[in-house]
């Protein structure tokens, strides 16, 4: 990491905490919240909850599959 992905990074976060604020301001605390960090959990969270989805998909066929058996 360089200096110019520090002096990004350092920006990045002056944003963001400077939108919150304002939005908190504006909209109030919980849809600032949601609207903020929902994403950023989605895009965090969301790939492991669809895999662990289609693997109980999958574990439901499986158990349906040798029931019938």
């Amino acid at each position: 990491m360089d200096e110019r992905d520090g002096l990004a990074a350092a920006v990045a976060v002056v944003l963001l905490i400077g939108v919150v604020l304002i939005s908190r301001e504006l909209v109030g605390l919980w849809w600032t919240v949601a609207i903020a960090y929902g994403p950023l959990l989605v895009a965090y969270c969301g790939p492991t909850l669809a895999r662990r989805a289609a693997i109980e998909v999958e574990v439901r066929r499986y158990r349906r599959a040798v029931r019938r058996s």
